[in-house]
């Protein structure tokens, strides 16, 4: 196919660019005919001035936890609209992996957010997806609970439970975790090797597996101790203050809520309140 052009000269905008670099910039001060040169003003009515952080909706980041979470997340989420994925990981942002500090408030976001997960589930879900995705939020909070910060670093640490591959079979194990558990100086050598490029960082790992291999007692210990963990972490998560609030529909269960955080006297509530209104907003609540 040929193509013709009725235009007789050729668009070369470095040359364009350049022609015009060389001229040097001035300020010109003056008058345009025609154009008014009054000073502009801008009004806002008092209706504008009161939509602020109501009509605001963040976009709350992604959380990954273990494969396993991210696995049961991304399945039970997947056929679901926008406004449930956001307003997921928003409950995760705000009331489980937060910054706060005051273990009063700490505990107080979790319920509410524990809460806020069981109307979604109730509302959006089919029973068996409820189920898995309760169990996921109820992980995910445990997890919150585990948090410390390093004096000497102010770094954030969060215990999570052994995780393995998605696919991997039930009796999978971590040799990294074993590693720490049962040798941690082959588990130094193995993360300096590492983080120094050395080519015997397979070796160790696979000496290690070979070890593993006969040691019978180190796989037992390590898979009754993990099972052990992941239920005290469970068992963690009392019964959340917010369960008795309706689940009818969205508006009787921000009223249940409201009156629920009226009347317990908590500190620092306005984080609940927070919570809440980012909660309902995502979902679309006027």
């Amino acid at each position: 196919m040929k193509i013709n052009s009725s235009t007789h000269y050729g668009l070369n905008l470095y040359e364009h660019l350049k022609q015009r670099s060389d001229q040097p910039a001035a300020l010109v001060e003056g008058y345009i005919q025609g154009l008014s040169h009054d000073t502009d003003t801008l009004e806002i009515s008092p209706a504008a001035r009161q939509l602020a952080e109501s009509d605001i909706v963040d976009h709350p980041l992604k959380y990954f936890g273990t494969a396993q979470i991210n696995d049961s997340l991304n399945r039970v989420l997947q056929n679901q609209p926008s406004e449930v994925k956001e307003a997921v990981y928003g409950i995760i942002q705000s009331n489980f992996i937060n910054d706060i500090t005051g273990e009063e408030t700490r505990t107080a976001l979790l319920e509410l957010g524990l809460t806020q997960a069981e109307y979604i589930a109730k509302s959006y879900m089919n029973e068996d997806e409820a189920a898995e995705f309760m169990d996921t939020m109820t992980l995910i909070g445990a997890i919150s609970k585990t948090r410390s910060v390093d004096p000497e670093t102010n770094e954030v640490h969060y215990i999570t439970p052994p995780q393995r591959p998605v696919g991997a079979p039930d009796d999978y194990i971590d040799l990294t975790d074993m590693m720490r558990k049962f040798e941690p100086e082959t588990l130094s050598k193995l993360q300096e090797a590492i983080a120094n490029g050395k080519e015997d960082w397979n070796d160790i790992l696979q000496s290690f597996a070979k070890k593993v291999a006969g040691r019978e007692d180190w796989v037992k210990e390590y898979r009754e101790g993990s099972a052990k963990l992941l239920e005290e972490m469970k068992q963690g998560i009392g019964e959340s203050r917010f369960g008795n609030a309706s689940t009818a529909g969205l508006t009787e269960f921000a009223k249940g809520i409201k009156d629920i955080i009226a009347n317990e006297g908590l500190r620092n509530k306005e984080f609940l309140e927070d919570s809440l209104g980012a909660f309902l907003r995502r979902l679309g609540a006027k």
